[in-house]
């Protein structure tokens, strides 16, 4: 009985999947009327033409070789990943006990499954791989075993027009373009192409791994590019946008970004108008560049206050030109007057200033320093200018002079016989008092008298040392500061510089130090070197021309991306239900603060708009308020829901995921004319899914990488689950994990499977150990309605 039951249940899901004969029979009886007709009774919504089309291919499909599925090659090459390699990555050994691992996705594009038991390396021999490769960020974990090199290498064969986008790169990087029609080997180096005479490349990668010998736990990365080293940046920006790798987080993530939800509505928008928008952008930001620096040159500039508001605003009258005339010429000659003080400044201090170490005069000889070093007409700071340091060079020699006095008074009252309250004054008064102490030549008194004397001569020789220091000799204190202040130049003529400076001044209404400055501007104005009356308002002109241009493509681009949006809405709408998810998108677009009036023209987005992604989930009952049922798909959406959506939009949007979820620049994504990605690798993207969804999903990818949602088709890598999708694949690889003996490590295994091994797999997917032969019998109904499917 049980086992009755059991083939019942296997039979019933078996007639759960619909036939791939019934769609094929649908689409050649009835086109896409009869099928919009199927679809609506399964799901209870109607698909449109274009989602119905996707949906279901009627075009045959170019096969990939060692498999199941064996279909005429497409005419047009495409370029695809052959292999990726893996060596001493976290720990895993092959079989054979060796650290080499090597998945081969075949010789042409085409779905490729990869499958295994949880745990046994898939997205770690696959997506990680071509992450790190690629230039992604490389963990610890990777390098297990540090005294060891671990290494990971892609092969890429390329045709147009990968072929020319990734030879532009190479060149841009300064790196020859010949090294892709060069396939290299083991044993030789050979010349590649195809049969058609089409130019064809390889593009080989290789990231070496290895851990810092100083313990830091940071790993050093050496990448090359055919053999050609180049740097770990460089790496990154030339392979990293040719594949776009999806996993459940990558596709949450890419939804919750505004501006990759403004890259990915912008695939479906005409590249005509993108780069009408982007070159009317780079015109107004450079005519804003312009009036801006215009405008700033202007407010640097100083002018008299007779000359600046109203009258500086139209055609100099000839009395306003002879007045400038006049003034120019008066401050010429005031500038050759302070340009002579401060030549014979420099004459006479020149022995000084070459010895400015020196500690004596030191404040002034830093003040020359900076006079001589300072320009008549520079722009610069007021506590810096000419003016500063003249009037800082009057204070310090009248600190000078004043030094000079007291050191004067201190000689005097040191050694002065003349002052009565002089040192040597006094010793004199006290030799004239000992000499009353004791008349005699001789007895004791007159011995104490005699010490007395000889200690006074000790004294008067120290006076007259002190003496000599403040005033004997040319290193006198005296001697030093009479040549400090010894200039050539008089007070009286430093002060009249100063007060004819400040005279000048005041007869312009402008700051002394900002004397320099309007003479220079006024000797612009004369020489017509700065037009100031027509550079800015032709400036602020071609601002506004080019802002109303700006405007207007931004409108252009704005009415496009409604078009798409409400077109997206519609068709992701009708192909969700299909997906497991009884929702309604939409694709929102508001505008920035700004607006038009004051469009945005950062590099992160193109125009004005920002879009929102809504997602509404459909009441039983309906009416129900929407802000209550749904709402930004990033705020109410679940990670699955997220990642079914994502591949529903680049159902209807082929190439979205590769604006979306690859490490493409912002720049790179709006200038279009870039194919799509060589690779899209769904790592698990439909986890949580079975039933009817899981068989969609199955369909959708195997129609992306036969070109019926692209045109051009992808190579497309899905690692997963699903039983489905590994029926419908045209390429079927399997992980499996074992042990070697006489070795720790995990043994990875990975190989291609086909007939009655890939029969088992499938097999093994769908209900594991329990009822192996229905579940065999399961398998073949799978792989044959997939047949039927390609065969359509």
């Amino acid at each position: 009985m049980a086992m009755v039951t059991m083939m019942l249940s296997i039979y019933c899901l078996v007639l759960a999947v619909p036939s791939q004969s019934f769609w094929a029979s649908a689409f050649s009886t009835g086109g896409v009327a009869i099928t919009k007709r199927v679809c609506s009774g399964l799901h209870n919504n109607k698909f449109s033409a274009r989602c119905a089309v996707r949906l279901w291919s009627d075009v045959p499909v170019g096969g990939c070789d060692d498999s199941d599925h064996k279909y005429s090659s497409s005419p047009q090459q495409k370029s695809h990943i052959v292999s990726v390699k893996s060596h001493n990555i976290a720990g895993i050994v092959n079989d054979e006990g060796n650290c080499d691992i090597e998945i081969e996705f075949g010789s042409t594009a085409c779905l490729v499954c990869v499958t295994g038991e949880s745990g046994s390396g898939k997205s770690l021999l696959v997506s990680k791989a071509l992450d790190v490769v690629t230039g992604g960020k490389a963990t610890n974990a990777l390098v297990q075993n540090s005294e060891k090199e671990s290494w990971i290498e892609l092969t890429v064969r390329l045709c147009e027009p990968h072929l020319s986008t990734v030879s532009s790169r190479l060149q841009h990087f300064g790196i020859d373009p010949l090294i892709l029609y060069h396939q290299h080997t083991e044993d030789t180096t050979h010349d590649v192409g195809d049969d058609n005479g089409h130019a064809v490349g390889y593009l080989h990668l290789q990231r070496i791994l290895v851990a810092s010998s100083s313990g830091s736990g940071k790993l050093k990365s050496t990448c090359r590019i055919n053999e050609k080293q180049v740097s770990l940046k460089n790496l990154r920006e030339i392979a990293s946008p040719l594949f776009t790798i999806v996993d459940v987080g990558v596709a949450s993530g890419a939804l919750n970004r505004a501006a990759s939800r403004l890259a990915m509505l912008d695939i479906g928008i005409d590249d005509s108008i993108k780069q009408q928008c982007i070159q009317s952008r780079d015109l107004y930001k450079e005519a804003t560049k312009r009036r801006k620096r215009i405008k700033k040159e202007l407010e640097s500039r100083i002018l008299p206050s007779s000359m600046q508001g109203n009258a500086y605003g139209s055609e100099l009258e000839q009395e306003q030109i002879e007045l400038l005339e006049h003034w120019v010429d008066e401050l010429d000659l005031f500038e050759a007057r302070v340009n002579r003080f401060q030549e014979a400044l420099y004459e006479q201090y020149s022995e000084l200033i070459a010895h400015g170490n020196r500690s004596d005069g030191n404040n002034i000889i830093s003040t020359l320093q900076q006079l001589r070093e300072c320009v008549w007409g520079d722009r610069i700071d007021d506590d810096d200018s000419i003016f500063a340091h003249l009037l800082q060079f009057r204070e310090d020699i009248k600190a000078v002079e004043s030094q000079l006095i007291a050191a004067n008074a201190a000689y005097e009252g040191l050694a002065s016989l003349t002052v009565p309250e002089s040192a040597a004054v006094s010793l004199e008064k006290v030799r004239k008092l000992l000499y009353t102490i004791s008349a005699d030549d001789t007895g004791p008194m007159f011995e104490k008298v005699e010490r007395t004397h000889e200690l006074l001569n000790i004294v008067e020789e120290s006076l007259n040392d002190c003496a000599r220091s403040i005033d004997g000799g040319a290193d006198s204190i005296i001697s030093t500061l009479e040549n400090a202040v010894c200039t050539g130049v008089s007070m009286e003529e430093v002060d009249g510089l100063v007060a004819d400076w400040n005279a000048l001044a005041r007869k312009h209404g402008i700051s002394p130090y900002a004397l320099p400055t309007c003479h220079t501007s006024l000797r612009h104005e004369i020489d017509g070197n700065v037009e100031a009356l027509k550079l800015l308002p032709e400036a602020e002109e071609d601002e506004r021309v080019a802002l109303e241009d700006y405007t207007q493509s931004c409108k252009a681009l704005s009415s496009a991306r409604e078009i798409v949006a409400s077109n997206l809405s519609r068709s992701v709408t009708e192909l969700l239900p299909s997906l497991g998810l009884e929702c309604t998108l939409h694709v929102q677009l508001t505008q920035r603060p700004g607006g038009f009036d004051d469009p945005y023209c950062g590099p992160e987005t193109l125009g004005v708009d920002v879009v929102d992604l809504l997602l509404f989930h459909n009441e039983a009952n309906g009416g129900a308020n929407e802000s209550k049922r749904g709402g930004n798909i990033e705020h109410v959406g679940s990670s699955g829901e997220k990642s079914r959506v994502l591949l529903a939009i680049e159902t209807c949007l082929p190439g979205s995921i590769g604006a979306t979820c690859n490490n493409c620049s912002a720049e790179y994504t709006q200038n279009g004319n870039n194919p799509n990605p060589i690779s899209i690798v769904y790592d698990e993207i439909d986890a949580h899914v079975g039933g009817r969804a899981a068989v969609t999903i199955a369909k959708l990818l195997a129609d992306q990488s036969s070109g019926e949602a692209s045109q051009a088709g992808n190579q497309i890598i899905a690692i997963t689950h699903s039983a489905s999708v590994a029926a419908i694949a045209d390429r079927h690889i399997v992980i499996e994990r074992g042990s070697t003996s006489g070795s720790t490590s995990p043994a990875v295994r990975a190989s291609v499977v086909n007939g009655s091994s890939r029969r088992k797999e499938i097999a093994r997917m769908a209900s594991g150990d329990l009822a192996v032969g229905e579940a065999e019998m399961f398998a073949d109904a799978l792989i044959r309605d997939a047949l039927l499917h390609r065969d359509a």
